[in-house]
């Protein structure tokens, strides 16, 4: 069998090894592979700018979440946005995702070259979902109603169709999540940096993974700072259902969003102006 350029020296010694008498064992193979290896991002195919948008979108009616990086639902064949939604009892999965009953509930937008942070903060927010689905407590398997007749309270057992729907309900505990993320929290985020790291992303470079990059913070590193972050918003009230939001995030709405906002203030506003008796001076 030919041996490679590299293996051949290597293969010769090995023999020379045995017919000296020497033991075998005592042979190590070599190779001539880079002890560190390097990032090759060309070989990612991700669009430019990928992980700079995290869309959170919201179910009408199950009130489920899924993230996306992409402004639209993956319904192809992969069904990236599918697998995203747990297995609860019989039925609780749907075949396919209906576009109809899904709505953007919120955007977060990163900073330009700063998608390694994206990437970072969407995988921990897709575990801390999935640690709701699976980390619950008796709430989830129980519930509790008023009487009608003593005004008493009345704690029952839940079937297993309705704890599917009560375990499917993550809005709240989403935005409580994007909260938390945002300000830094989970072990590795990405969105701490170094001051020569938030120069770089200012200055229109590009972030580079905590592995990579020789720049990045350690943990409770002095000069280390968060990234700021912007998050759009369909419903604004929807961001009070986190109890505190870090200094670096700001708040925004959607266009569509601003317009229809700006639309219900006219027309309360002639509302107003119809119902407002005009007084006559004598």
């Amino acid at each position: 069998m030919p041996a490679t350029m590299n293996s051949a020296p290597i293969f010769r010694f090995a023999q020379l090894c045995l017919s000296a008498g020497i033991p075998r064992t005592t042979v190590r193979n070599g190779h001539t592979w880079s002890r560190r290896r390097t990032a090759k991002p060309e070989l990612s195919n991700f669009a430019p700018g990928h992980g700079e948008q995290i869309w959170v979108w919201h179910h009408l009616t199950s009130h489920q979440i899924i993230y996306s990086h992409t402004p639209q639902l993956d319904t192809t064949q992969s069904n990236h946005a599918l697998k995203q939604l747990p297995f609860i009892a019989k039925k609780s999965t749907p075949a396919k995702l209906r576009k109809d009953l899904w709505r953007p509930m919120a955007l977060i937008q990163f900073p330009a070259g700063a998608g390694t942070a994206g990437q970072s903060a969407f995988q921990k927010l897709r575990e801390y979902r999935r640690r709701h689905e699976l980390e619950w407590g008796d709430e989830k398997l129980f519930r509790t109603r008023e009487d009608a007749a003593t005004g008493r309270l009345v704690r029952s057992t839940r079937t297993r169709k309705e704890r599917g729907f009560a375990i499917h309900e993550q809005r709240e505990n989403a935005i409580a999540d994007m909260a938390a993320v945002l300000a830094g929290g989970g072990r590795g985020s990405r969105l701490w940096v170094s001051a020569a790291e938030r120069t770089l992303v200012e200055a229109g470079g590009e972030l580079r993974g905590k592995r990579w990059s020789t720049d990045a913070p350690t943990e409770g590193s002095a000069d280390r700072q968060l990234l700021e972050a912007t998050v759009f918003w369909r419903d604004q009230q929807d961001k009070n259902f986190a109890s505190e939001w870090s200094a670096n995030v700001k708040h925004e709405l959607f266009e569509d969003a601003k317009a229809l906002q700006g639309v219900e203030a006219a027309e309360v506003e002639q509302v107003v102006d119809t119902a407002t008796p005009v007084v006559k001076e004598a």
